[in-house]
């Protein structure tokens, strides 16, 4: 063990301060860490002022004139309208009942449904639809660095899709903060039905943990066990502080220099609209390519 840290040590010397190594262990040569893994478990943040009351969001970007007309759907907002919505928004908090929701509304994904409204060009009768996820998960709000509260989001399940975890975000914020009803993500998940969903942004998501269970039961090499995250296990603490000091607050940072989760907004409430959810797969697609194009 301790010639292995030492390895880790000497590795992590010539890795530049986002990107660590965090622990190593042995494996037989034919191990892969991609197609050994049963689980994969995938965190993605949001802020909380995507709950914000949609009427007072509204009257909040009209009284800084960010109105619809004229917008350019791939960056609807100047940078000085941003820094003027940004404090604003900043001190918002989400209260125990909208958390309790949006548990409720995430706990809806789980099991083996479809998916193939969930990513891009892919038919309702195509078996690779088919997901099963495991646990999804909200946590309770945390205040950044920054001032802006946060909600750690986290997904398990066996693979995912094309942009599926951001489409998932995306309509369980919007039944949250009401604006579309829990019917819609049902008939989301239907096999029978298209459906036109937006898109929540990328930087809110990054790979928690990479589950070996599997691996581990068979006793082929030593387990790879870093999912308790309670354990007090060296390497689960390092990648705890690795996660809380770098990852978490590099997508604060993210926000606070784009304000992508500000433009999101404005697009869900200006451009997208609840009527998007229930059109038929061609006239879902002419809304994309006209209203909000995926990133």
């Amino acid at each position: 063990v301790e010639s292995m840290d030492l390895v880790r040590e000497a590795i992590n010397t010539h890795l530049p301060s986002d990107i660590r190594c965090l622990d190593i262990v042995r494996t037989p040569r034919a191990f892969c860490a991609r197609t050994s893994r049963d689980r994969v478990r995938y965190q993605y943040m949001v802020p909380s002022f995507l709950l914000y009351d949609r009427k007072e969001v509204r009257e909040l970007f009209e009284k800084h004139k960010c109105h619809k007309n004229g917008r350019d759907f791939n960056d609807p907002l100047s940078p000085e309208e941003v820094d003027v919505l940004r404090p604003i928004l900043a001190k918002y908090r989400a209260t125990p009942e909208q958390v309790s929701k949006l548990r409720d509304t995430l706990d809806m994904f789980k099991g083996t449904q479809s998916y193939h409204n969930f990513t891009r060009r892919l038919a309702r009768d195509d078996p690779s639809r088919q997901r099963y996820i495991v646990a999804f998960d909200a946590q309770d709000p945390v205040v950044m660095e920054d001032g802006t509260e946060w909600i750690p989001t986290q997904v398990t399940g066996q693979a995912f899709l094309l942009n599926q975890i951001r489409k998932m975000i995306s309509l369980a914020v919007d039944v949250t903060r009401g604006a579309a009803e829990k019917e819609i993500l049902t008939e989301a998940l239907s096999d029978d039905r298209d459906m036109n969903l937006s898109i929540a942004p990328a930087q809110g998501l990054f790979l928690d943990m990479s589950i070996f269970q599997g691996y581990n039961n068979s006793k082929k090499g030593d387990p790879l066990d870093w999912e308790d995250s309670t354990s007090d296990a060296p390497a689960i603490q390092r990648w705890k502080n690795f996660k809380e000091n770098v990852v978490m607050p590099h997508v604060v940072k993210e926000e606070a220099n784009d304000g992508n989760f500000i433009k999101y907004l404005f697009l869900q409430e200006y451009i997208y609209g609840q009527k998007n959810y229930k059109l038929d797969r061609e006239k879902a697609k002419n809304a994309s390519e006209e209203n909000v194009p995926e990133n």
